[in-house]
């Protein structure tokens, strides 16, 4: 079992071929209401089958409360929850047990687990583990409406496309458009470069903006449990993510403190910043503006073309190619993972604040 948080705690276990995936969510107080319309909503924006652009595997991630949950409500004990798994096939993963996939962990799998690794599909590395991000985080989305706090992503530039139109705050908003970049034009196009991806047997990558608004100023704890490193380290729990910045990221880089720094000043009683090149986090603590970070989701690594690699049992050189189905561009799944799993962390850092 593998897990995340510090005031609220969850683990998530199971495999992508395995019977079941579930999760526990430690430290949720008792009687915070359930809204399983709620979190199944989110769960369905996941899941595989619902577009073209997706992987056409059948499943219908609905979620099963065996825990921590009486007469709608939670009872103070760990809310645990499973999702069963039923359309895996995994004949389609017979050669890839010796030659393992470019991109992927199987190689670094092998080296960990040996003949004992659980490699179906991926096993627990497989983006069907997400499914526990997805519903921890709807309820601690839930919970966070009580202070107004919205969660904004989407896909910001893929492919050569990109967007620099507003967003609205509204966190259901990007759902509307086929890829999840929310804008019609690009989304078009997007759309259908996707689909040339998909009959070329290759896949795509992205960069995936948030915005997070409304949080309290003061909510972090540094050094170690800063804003930056507790939603990098989720972050990083997501297959393909591979790189985050926050603010105005590596752009700083190249600037002058004088275009880099955020001056204040103060409006309706309220301090606040003209610029927001800082993400809303100085110090690893909020400043009361929107906490802002892109993330670079890579390709998906199982692609159809044949690719080069090595049969880890003669060390000769060999080649793969990957059958089954795979999402070619998995950037349009992992909106909601990113989405739900911001709450999930943005509601722990508050209250590790015992700013609720």
């Amino acid at each position: 079992m593998f897990s995340l948080g510090n005031e609220i705690k969850l683990t998530v276990f199971g495999s992508s071929h395995g019977p079941y995936i579930g999760g526990t969510v430690d430290g949720i107080p008792a009687g915070i209401n359930i809204d399983l319309e709620f979190i199944q909503r989110w769960l369905d924006r996941r899941k595989p089958g619902q577009s073209l652009i997706t992987t056409q595997r059948n499943e219908d991630d609905t979620i099963e409360i065996i825990g921590g949950c009486r007469n709608g409500f939670t009872d103070g004990s760990p809310f645990t929850f499973i999702f069963k798994n039923k359309d895996y096939i995994d004949r389609h993963y017979d050669e890839l047990r010796d030659n393992p996939r470019p991109g992927h962990a199987d190689l670094t799998m092998f080296y960990k687990y040996g003949e004992y690794r659980n490699y179906e599909g991926g096993g627990f590395f497989s983006g069907r583990m997400t499914m526990p991000l997805v519903a921890a985080g709807a309820l601690a989305m839930h919970i966070l409406k009580k202070y107004n706090i919205k969660i904004v992503t989407y896909i910001k530039s893929a492919g050569g496309i990109s967007m620099a139109s507003k967003v609205p705050v509204d966190e259901n908003y990007v759902y509307g458009f086929k890829t999840r970049m929310p804008d019609r034009e690009n989304d078009e196009l997007l759309y259908q470069k996707i689909l040339r991806i998909i009959k070329e047997g290759d896949s795509l990558g992205s960069i995936i903006s948030t915005e997070v608004y409304n949080v309290p100023s003061g909510v972090g704890e540094p050094f170690f449990n800063s804003v930056e490193s507790e939603i990098s380290k989720a972050m990083f729990s997501i297959p393909g993510l591979k790189a985050i910045e926050f603010g105005s990221g590596f752009m700083l880089g190249g600037m002058r403190g004088s275009e880099a720094n955020d001056e204040f000043y103060i409006e309706n009683g309220k301090i606040i910043t003209r610029t927001n090149n800082s993400g809303g986090i100085l110090g690893g603590i909020t400043n009361g503006m929107p906490v802002t970070f892109n993330i670079a989701m890579k390709p998906t690594s199982s692609i159809r073309l044949p690719q080069k690699t090595v049969n880890i049992k003669s060390m000769e050189p060999s080649e793969v190619k990957v059958t089954g189905r795979h999402d070619p561009f998995i950037s349009f799944r992992a909106v909601p993972v990113i989405q739900t799993l911001t709450a999930f962390v943005i509601l722990d850092l508050m209250m590790s604040r015992k700013a609720l």
